[in-house]
């Protein structure tokens, strides 16, 4: 018994650990800065002056990492190969639904490839011949938000039918 008294005890503590000051420097060491910022720039009774407060605000905003990806890091075959396992990942689920089956088989799964692959390159033309199938059908394999890839449901609308029919056959 008592075990769960020291987990209990061990929990609680970390629970006000982590509400306080240390916890803000945690979650923005972790790619959130903004309740740390919102510390300094509500500065009343601490031992900083107001200025102070609105330096140190104003340089963890600049300095801080933040949750996503580094600007200039997304190349036009990174989104291109994204673009494109999205479009196989969709293929994959509508024949699913078809087949009621879990396991789509290997040539349906390159024929959506190599047909996601010609879709997007002919809207992304940098990452011409720069694709190659098999780090399509890898990533494809991840699971992803949904929510990210809204762009993708934008611009490849009409390959996201083509895909569809090409799963459905």
């Amino acid at each position: 018994m008592s075990g769960a008294v020291d987990w209990e005890h061990r929990r609680q503590v970390w629970q006000r650990r982590m509400a306080g000051f240390e916890g803000l420097v945690h979650k923005a060491l972790r790619g959130n800065p903004d309740p740390l910022i919102a510390y300094f720039r509500n500065a009343d009774s601490r031992q900083l002056s107001g200025d102070d407060c609105e330096c140190l605000a104003s340089l963890l905003e600049e300095k801080l990492p933040r949750n996503g990806r580094p600007p200039g890091s997304r190349k036009p075959k990174n989104a291109a190969i994204a673009c494109a396992s999205y479009l196989v990942r969709h293929g994959k689920r509508r024949w699913r639904q078809k087949h009621g089956r879990q396991r789509v088989p290997k040539a349906v799964v390159e024929r959506l490839s190599e047909r996601a692959i010609e879709l997007v390159e002919a809207e992304i033309p940098k990452a011409r011949g720069k694709i190659s199938a098999e780090a399509v059908i890898d990533e494809s394999c991840l699971k992803r938000c949904e929510e990210r890839w809204k762009f993708v449901a934008e611009y490849l609308d009409e390959a996201k039918r083509e895909i569809i029919e090409l799963a459905l056959k």
